[in-house]
């Protein structure tokens, strides 16, 4: 439709100049001594406006020559530019596949034409991060000085970088020099945070841990599963520092009963009273797990049987008032038989100690069962059951070994 009313307009032009033309009866002289010519107004005009086109079109002309080598030079330009960019486009997929070397490569081959800031910091952070994992210290600590330079609206992923490295390197004082200059920059940064809960923890400050952690969980910037982690962690440090059996009660009274119940912290309880010879307390601390429904370690129930020996008298009775309720969730524990049956022994109380541990040796025959059955035979006078079981024990080790 464009073009048919492009092709009218141009015929309708052409028959006004027409009609103008055939009206228009005038000449014009062209006076050059000696000489004098007249011509047609109407070709007087065509001959000016085609002067007036000729000069405009050899004006373009000489400006595009003089503009020639800047537009080269400009040509170029985008030409290393585009170049430079594919190069960013290439580190970033290299750093992603784990290319690390050819990430490097690839991202400083781009600094030397890229002009943007953007783009470069983003270069110099590839750069950086592929240089850490491919062990090339130096080169990472110059693409890090380089970023220095940046505009400081890019300094923050600089210093996220840098605290980052320093975390791998276990240098906890350096990456919380980075993380404050992080701050200072963007203080709610979650991800700031959350590099500051692991340096706290590699900082075995377990007060710190646990107060971020519950900040991060706040923000929900933590999963349950995660948070719970920590706080175990935590709770393992401080643990390490408790000097007495009241301090290892005091502590345990103000962790909230979720984490004051897990297996394996409850485990690592158990063993620092053991370190400290706090026999009875660890197993109350036992026989309050075994009296649990959802006990997960097997390993609590063999603790206690170790524990047999070192145990006073009024411990061993209790525990062993409380067996009956034990067996009962657990008719078919072959440790928890045999913690009882070397508590029974202990005890001298030699009747309950062979049913204990004749019960656990027919369940799952161990070695541990049969060498207690041995010597509470050889305490009870019956030489040969004893050697009897004493051959097991023997043949089950033999059998382990091989």
């Amino acid at each position: 439709m464009r073009f048919a009313l492009w092709i009218t307009g141009l015929f309708a032009l052409a028959v006004l100049v027409g009609l103008a033309s055939t009206l228009n009866t005038g000449y014009a002289i062209l006076f050059l001594p000696p000489y004098r010519m007249e011509v047609s107004f109407n070709l007087m005009i065509v001959l000016v406006v085609a002067l007036i086109v000729a000069t405009h079109l050899a004006l373009r002309l000489l400006a595009l020559a003089a503009d020639l080598p800047r537009q080269v030079q400009r040509f170029q330009r985008q030409k290393k530019l585009k170049a430079a960019r594919h190069a960013l486009r290439e580190a970033g997929i290299a750093y992603f596949e784990g290319r690390y070397q050819k990430a490097e490569r690839e991202a400083a081959k781009s600094l030397d034409d890229e002009y943007a800031p953007e783009n470069r910091a983003l270069a110099l952070l590839i750069a950086a991060r592929a240089a850490g994992y491919a062990g090339a210290a130096d080169k990472r600590e110059g693409y890090l000085a380089q970023l220095d330079k940046m505009p400081e609206r890019l300094q923050l992923a600089r210093h996220m970088l840098d605290a980052e490295l320093r975390l791998e390197e276990k240098d906890a004082l350096g990456a919380l020099a980075a993380i404050e200059r992080a701050r200072a920059l963007s203080p709610n940064l979650t991800n700031a945070l959350r590099l500051e809960l692991k340096v706290r923890l590699l900082q075995k400050q377990p007060e710190a841990v646990l107060s971020l952690t519950e900040k991060l969980l706040k923000a929900d910037a933590l999963e349950p599963e995660q948070a719970r982690r920590y706080r175990l962690a935590a709770y393992q440090q401080q643990l390490t520092g408790l000097l007495s059996e009241r301090e290892v009660r005091d502590w345990l009274r103000r962790i909230p009963a979720p984490e004051s119940g897990n297996p394996q912290l409850q485990q690592q309880v158990v063993a620092h009273l053991i370190r400290l010879q706090a026999y009875d307390a660890a197993a109350t601390l036992l026989a309050e797990a075994l009296a649990g429904d959802d006990m997960e370690l097997p390993e609590l129930a063999r603790e206690l049987g170790q524990l047999a020996a070192h145990l006073s008298v009024d411990k061993r009775l209790e525990l062993l008032k409380d067996a009956d309720a034990w067996l009962k969730q657990r008719p078919r524990d072959h440790w928890l038989l045999l913690a009882l049956g070397r508590l029974a022994l202990a005890q001298q109380l030699w009747g309950k100690a062979q049913a204990y541990l004749e019960a656990s040796a027919s369940i799952q025959p161990t070695l541990c069962a049969h060498a207690e059955l041995a010597r509470l035979f050889e305490s009870t006078g019956k030489e040969e059951l004893s050697q009897q079981h004493y051959q097991k024990s023997l043949e089950l080790a033999l059998s382990q070994g091989c």
